[in-house]
């Protein structure tokens, strides 16, 4: 229930409402934020959230959360954020969203305007950690540290609000041991999820300048999917849901350099799949009849059916696949295998 009104447990939409770096006190490496368009004004919230729903399927049988992203939130400057905040506020409080969510930076984080953001109807806050390693953040210039992260997310849980935290593989300074203690750090927090972003060198930024300078080199597109998977393997394990890994499309034009695909998601949970289905070759022997969940064909397939391809040739496949050698079957429950299974596989 959220001031009333009973929520229907089916996919939320999320109307995203752009604050592009309000609050922000820092100008981190890889930040284009000057990039983005003016931020939403206050008063402009309403017809945003209005025209977002309308646009939905079957909008009044979902759940509707207002998200402002792009900024640090709570680190707006009062005045601005009481106005965003009675603005939203009206919103929940007539039933036309059933409630509020930002992004931030842990370092901006108080019990006072998180009381604040509850009170309007927030029921969740999103930080910005990106690693958990010190020495990554201050050659990333974030302007906090990885306690911050720490009292930020302790902060959140008492709130009663759920818990986000986005995390950037391939910072400056980060190696894979560097990461692996960062998802170790993440997971004492205990989110309810978490974002991967894989770190993309974007135009205009410092981090661009590094790059053309021979001072920084972005991740090659099989490592961002390696630790991504990692950390996919070791967050679903722990019940965290991993809602995206990867930059939207839209951005695309603007990367310079970097790990980014258009399906980096998708190519992550098909590493996975054809990870599982190595393991149980090796078990079993090839070739071998596979069963999945319609749902999940393809991802054992792999991106234009790379998996297939790159196992015939590791195992041995003779010639063309006896036909039928994967089945989609609704009896098949997804996530069958497990992807605590194939941890120590990956990194």
């Amino acid at each position: 229930m959220q001031g009333g009104i009973e929520i229907p447990e089916l996919s939320p939409i999320v109307v995203p409402v752009f604050v592009s770096h309000l609050g922000c006190p820092h100008r981190c490496v890889f930040c284009d934020q000057t990039q983005f368009a003016d931020p939403v004004a206050p008063e402009g919230v309403s017809e945003v959230v209005s025209a977002f729903i309308s646009s939905c399927r079957e909008p009044h049988q979902r759940r509707r959360l207002i998200a402002f992203y792009g900024g640090s939130f709570t680190g707006i400057e009062s005045r601005l954020l009481e106005r965003y905040l009675d603005e939203a506020s009206v919103l929940v409080k007539t039933g036309v969203v059933h409630g509020i969510k930002a992004s931030t930076r842990p370092d901006l984080v108080t019990p006072e305007v998180l009381d604040r953001c509850r009170d309007a109807g927030f029921v969740e806050m999103e930080i910005g950690a990106q690693s958990m390693d010190d020495s990554v953040l201050q050659a990333s210039r974030r302007g906090h540290c990885a306690s911050d992260t720490v009292r930020a997310a302790g902060l959140i849980r008492t709130s009663g609000m759920k818990l986000g935290i986005q995390i950037m593989p391939g910072l400056p300074g980060e190696d894979r041991e560097s990461f692996k203690w960062t998802i170790d750090n993440v997971l004492r927090l205990k989110p309810d999820h978490v974002r991967l972003y894989p770190t993309v060198v974007m135009r205009g930024t410092a981090l661009e300048r590094r790059y053309r300078a021979g001072k920084y080199s972005p991740l090659d597109l099989e490592e961002a999917i390696l630790r991504c998977l990692y950390g996919y393997a070791r967050f679903s394990e722990a019940g965290c849901t991993v809602l995206r890994m990867g930059l939207p499309p839209s951005r695309d034009r603007d990367i310079v350099a970097g790990p980014y695909h258009p399906s980096f998601g998708f190519l992550v949970r098909a590493r996975a799949c054809r990870i599982m289905a190595g393991m149980l070759m090796e078990r079993f022997g090839s070739p071998l009849e596979l069963e999945v969940n319609p749902a999940g064909i393809s991802e054992l397939l792999g991106y234009r059916n790379e998996n297939i391809g790159e196992l015939r040739f590791i195992y041995s496949f003779n010639d063309r696949l006896p036909r039928g050698y994967v089945q989609a079957r609704n009896a098949v429950e997804r996530g069958c295998l497990q992807l605590k299974d194939i941890i120590e596989y990956i990194l």
